[in-house]
């Protein structure tokens, strides 16, 4: 005689057997399908976000250095070389933009925007996929994905209500692609790479591990501090595969040569970040000073941040957790996933979260940390993997369908627009002189355009009038720049083989919605110049600008 065995009752049978289920009809449909929804969701995300958040038509908060990489563009394509402060590479995907929206970058806005969200967004969201599925395979590669389409938003009610603003408007538009600024071009560059670099271990294809090395170079000649990722590949590849560091290395060269270039023609050296112009009259200085400059990170302003984000995140402690409980799993589940994923994020947080620029009080941290994103986002993803009984089980490698001529001419076309195109542009620029065509004002770099800017002296009273800009696609205002400076208050710094570097400094500002203007200056010689501006809550307190008008002199006797 014989007990029966013991059995769950029946419906604890029936709910544990509901999550195979969705599972089996979850893995029933092609992944096309699936990721094609969650680029749908994510487009209806950024939409909703954008027609909510404060801006000014198609300009939302930027950093700044949006005006830059622009300006660099605009002069290019009139075959002029500018002072190369910033890389080349988001310069040269602006060019064509140009010849249509002009000098004004407000009238490129929605062609950049556009850009960003409909093409290099999925670009990132496949990427992360691809490199998920590399871990744990499909279910975990669709896990991975919904939390990059969800962690921005999530970030709303985790802050603090003093910090809201600051988030919501200064933050999440550069994390999502709604500015023109090269930190998210160059995040979404660095993802490229770091699946190709899982892609061509598994197949061990050289071509694929040179692509990998040709998508980071790129990244960096879009942002050059990028080049903080290359940790990852000098760890990953010689612990897995050392043979893989060649044509990793083959496909990095090209771009930065181009890049050194870049910065020769328009520097006269080779240096990384900007610097006083007295020091650049003195001629090229010690490189090694300029790239690595110990001045620029501290250990006490990585602590600060850290408190600061304790300060206006109630779950600070969570945060800190999850790319350390990420790590741990992914180095107990995929080693190859951990030897990327954890230099990419580290470096990055040691570097640039020490860096004196990047700061809480103004949500530069975040928008400077911003390359390191997709590794935080792999890193949480990762927390369920330390669950006992999950494996992971990586997704076969789709079978690609570039081959033969496809192959060759899909390389072919990559190698024309990022490699050859950039080099030819730049050897045909002719350098600029001084202050003829852009000028250095408050930290960017502004084109100078005639805006038809006459002044006249009335008895003392300097009345001042120039046409009016009109551009759709935000709101612009004045600027009223007075001084009686030497030469104007430009100041040019010459360097042998490079252009010059000419900054513009003023006395006072009247920002102004009308076209004309009356200012009493007193006795003397004045220079008078007029900027179109614009700021993404269109207050004339604020703002860049965005075209500067030749000088007119006055003199009151």
């Amino acid at each position: 005689m014989s007990s029966p065995a013991a059995s769950a009752p029946a419906p604890l049978i029936a709910v544990a057997a509901r999550p195979r289920r969705a599972k089996e009809l979850v893995l029933l449909v092609r992944p096309a399908y699936f990721l094609g929804g969650l680029v749908t969701l994510q487009w209806l995300a950024v939409l909703a976000f954008a027609l909510t958040v404060r801006h000014n038509g198609w300009l939302f908060y930027s950093g700044g250095d949006q005006l830059w990489h622009y300006t660099d563009a605009y002069e290019l394509a009139h075959r002029l070389q500018p002072p190369s402060y910033v890389g080349y590479g988001w310069s040269m995907l602006l060019l064509p933009l140009t010849p249509f929206a002009g000098a004004n970058l407000a009238s490129a806005l929605p062609a950049i925007v556009l850009f960003n969200t409909l093409v290099l967004l999925p670009i990132a969201l496949l990427c992360i996929y691809g490199i998920a599925a590399r871990i744990g395979g499909r279910i975990f590669a669709y896990w991975a994905a919904a939390i990059w389409i969800a962690l921005p938003y999530f970030g709303i009610l985790f802050v603090e209500p003093g910090y809201h603003q600051k988030y919501t408007e200064l933050t999440i538009p550069h994390i999502v692609g709604l500015t023109a600024m090269s930190d998210f071009p160059s995040m979404v560059g660095l993802l490229i790479s770091a699946y190709f670099c899982l892609r061509a271990l598994e197949s061990r294809n050289w071509l694929t591990m040179g692509a990998a090395g040709f998508a980071a170079g790129y990244a960096i000649a879009v942002k050059p501090s990028s080049a903080i990722f290359l940790f990852a590949p000098a760890v990953l590849l010689p612990l897995t595969r050392w043979r893989t560091v060649l044509p990793f290395a083959l496909g990095l060269a090209p771009v930065l040569a181009t890049l050194a270039l870049w910065k020769y023609r328009g520097l006269g050296h080779l240096a990384a970040t900007n610097d006083e112009p007295v020091r650049l009259a003195s001629g090229v200085g010690d490189l090694w000073r300029r790239i690595h400059n110990p001045d620029a990170n501290s250990w006490s302003q990585f602590h600060a941040n850290i408190i600061a984000i304790r300060e206006h995140f109630w779950v600070a402690r969570v945060l800190e957790w999850l790319p350390v409980a990420g790590a741990i799993a992914l180095f107990a589940r995929s080693r190859r996933a951990f030897l990327l994923i954890v230099p990419w994020f580290a470096a990055f947080l040691a570097i640039k979260g020490s860096y004196f620029d990047a700061r809480m009080d103004d949500a530069s941290f975040f928008r400077i940390l911003l390359p390191a994103f997709p590794a935080f986002v792999l890193l949480t993803a990762s927390v369920p993997l330390l669950f006992p009984g999950v494996r992971t089980r990586p997704a076969p490698a789709a079978a690609t369908v570039l081959r033969g001529r496809r192959l060759l001419a899909v390389v072919a076309a990559a190698v024309a627009v990022f490699a050859i195109f950039p080099v030819v542009v730049i050897a045909a620029a002719q350098r600029i002189g001084d202050g003829m065509h852009v000028l250095d004002y408050d930290a960017t770099l502004v084109p100078v355009r005639d805006l038809g800017l006459q002044a006249t002296n009335d008895g003392g009273i300097v009345r001042l009038h120039w046409n009016a800009q009109h551009v759709g696609p935000a709101k612009t205002f004045y600027t009223v720049v007075r001084t009686n400076l030497p030469d104007g208050g430009v100041t040019c710094a010459h360097v042998a083989d490079a252009s010059v570097d000419c900054r513009l400094f003023v006395d006072n500002r009247f920002p102004t919605r009308a076209t004309s203007l009356a200012d009493t200056p007193g006795t003397g010689t004045w220079s008078y110049r007029v900027t179109v501006s614009a700021n993404w809550l269109d207050d004339v307190r604020l703002g860049d600008a965005y075209v500067l008008s030749p000088p007119v002199t006055v003199t009151v006797p």
